[in-house]
């Protein structure tokens, strides 16, 4: 049977369940919540990739047959995330203003970007003199060869974690630094103490064999391939991310119980890792067939990937 906590496709706000998917403009959505309802917020806007100032059409791609029929390259082209680059800091000020009203004071605000829009964010955060405590860079190995041959291969994305307060008054934001040390599981020799790589069956140094396993910070840089087939089984989104990255966020930046609202859902991915890690959500999307594909995702519960 469906679990009946989770609004199926819902174009209003409701009293909060444990899981809302509501399937609506998130400008409609958000004025309705009131101030200080969410712990928390972990979202992944628009990036502006489709946007139209200075985006030229790709003119090789249509007469390279080798990367648009054998390769199946299609260039990411989607109404949402469409803007101009005034029209995109008009609405990144939007969505923000109502996010810092509607997360509690020192709740955590987590939004993903790309180099095409992560410093906007980040300047608009930093306007807002909301403190910011980490950059994260997630490293995708698999990520996709850059084609054009003008510029290096773009393999990683951008995560800026911020608290919803000014610098000056930020204080006991949630950070659950020892839970985050099991993602930084290394082996240090027994003998000579030095870390090194897990596949080693002798110490490099000093040659022991005999090792003890040790849990070190978790650093800023994280290696995860790209979002798994598996992940995707559902169906797709251009920019679905995997669940490796939004596990590690919610362990880390949140606690059992609490509610964290993502206003461009997407594929659903923060709503399932936060069901799955046994928080509350309201996620928001607009598209009807994105959220059919949360709340598939949702009723399956798929876990593979969790630790």
């Amino acid at each position: 049977m469906p679990d009946k906590s989770i609004i199926t496709i819902s174009n209003k706000f409701n009293k909060i369940n444990d899981y809302n998917l509501i399937c609506e403009d998130t400008f409609k959505v958000l004025p309705q919540i009131p101030d200080n309802f969410a712990d928390h917020c972990i979202t992944d806007p628009p990036y502006n990739i489709s946007g139209y100032d200075f985006k030229k059409e790709i003119g090789w791609l249509k007469s390279n047959k080798y990367w648009s029929e054998q390769k199946n390259f299609k260039k990411i082209e989607e109404d949402w995330d469409k803007f101009s680059n005034g029209d995109y800091e008009k609405f990144t000020k939007l969505w923000l203003d109502e996010i810092f009203r509607i997360v509690k004071p020192n709740g955590n605000i987590i939004i993903f970007g790309s180099y095409h829009n992560i410093y906007k964010i980040g300047y608009l955060l930093q306007k807002d003199h909301k403190k910011i405590i980490n950059s994260v860079v997630w490293f995708k190995r698999n990520a996709f060869p850059n084609i054009t041959q003008r510029m290096l291969c773009e393999s990683t994305e951008h995560i800026i974690w911020a608290v919803n307060e000014t610098d000056d008054k930020a204080k006991n934001w949630t950070f659950n630094y020892e839970e985050l040390k099991k993602y930084n599981t290394v082996k240090e020799c027994g003998k000579c103490k030095k870390i090194i790589d897990a596949e080693n069956k002798y110490c490099p140094n000093c040659g022991n064999n005999i090792f003890k396993t040790k849990k070190l910070q978790l650093r800023n840089l994280w290696d995860i391939p790209s979002t798994p087939a598996g992940e995707r089984k559902h169906g797709k989104h251009p920019s679905q991310k995997p669940i490796q990255v939004l596990e590690r966020l919610i362990v880390g930046g949140t606690k059992k119980d609490e509610i964290i609202i993502d206003p461009f859902a997407g594929s659903g991915t923060t709503a399932l890792v936060t069901k799955n890690l046994g928080r509350k959500f309201v996620a928001i999307d607009n598209d009807k067939n994105y959220c059919k594909i949360i709340l598939n995702r949702l009723k399956d519960g798929y876990q593979e990937n969790m630790i």
